[in-house]
């Protein structure tokens, strides 16, 4: 366990340990080739974090084949959850291995293990690989990410670092994970966009999330527990909103 990076992420109470992180700089081996070197561009730089048992890789190719169209101003940056995949991953019939997972949970998730060890890896990646405008997270990568970035507004999580200006969050919910509380006690005033699917099992969750963000955008869409790809009127909420911060951060000052 990192210990001297000055996270300030709650410890769980459980004292059970989390899972074995792979051996080496796995942020830095594991990572997608788009997070190699940073040079200058006129691109928003959003770093992604994978759902459950998935990988950089994969989600990479889940964004891809949704075609949102926003390769001329936005640029995704993946990388991998420092925990190999502890169970069954639900994409091995459609993606290659290996998987990866950003904490382990008890049976009703009340307990999470391995917050501090994701903190201290999603740390160190933006220390090596950033800077970065937004963040985005797809399942329990939009569940980590929600509450991390909340958790950051209170100082609790993610020293060090910028924050983020916006956030992207796909098929997440609010934690329900005792450590993870405080994330919510407040509204978190990131901008936030959130994806939520009609079919997805994780529905109900993610409409409570919106509600812990102060000013939040939603597109919603027919399909399930998935990164979607969005008729006509959807994508031009997506791409605005990517746009939104393209012009702020590109656009000269008057």
């Amino acid at each position: 366990m990192a210990a001297n990076d000055g996270s300030k992420v709650p410890a769980s109470s459980s004292g059970k340990p989390p899972g074995k992180s792979p051996s080496g700089s796995s942020s830095s081996k594991k990572a997608d080739s788009s997070a190699k070197a940073n040079p200058p561009s006129r691109k928003l730089r959003v770093l992604c974090l994978h759902g459950l048992r998935t990988s950089a890789k994969i989600m990479q190719q889940q964004v891809e084949l949704a075609q949102w169209a926003l390769e001329d101003i936005v640029e995704f940056v993946y990388m991998n959850a420092p925990f190999p995949a502890t169970g069954k991953s639900d994409v091995e019939k459609r993606f290659e291995p290996p998987y990866f997972e950003w904490y382990q949970a008890n049976q009703d998730y009340s307990e999470i293990y391995g917050l501090e060890e994701a903190s201290v890896h999603i740390i160190d990646f933006i220390k090596t690989r950033g800077p970065f405008d937004g963040l985005m997270g797809f399942s329990q990568g939009a569940v980590l990410a929600g509450a991390l970035v909340g958790l950051q507004e209170k100082g609790l999580a993610l020293p060090d670092v910028p924050r983020f200006t916006f956030i992207v969050l796909i098929g997440g919910c609010r934690s329900k994970a005792l450590v993870l509380r405080p994330a919510y006690f407040d509204p978190i005033l990131t901008p936030s966009l959130h994806f939520i699917g009609e079919k997805d099992f994780m529905k109900e969750g993610g409409e409570l999330l919106i509600t812990s963000f102060k000013d939040a955008t939603v597109i919603h869409h027919p399909h399930g527990h998935l990164i979607p790809r969005l008729g006509d009127e959807e994508l031009k909420t997506c791409r605005a909103y990517f746009q939104k911060y393209f012009d702020l951060k590109f656009s000269p000052k008057s």
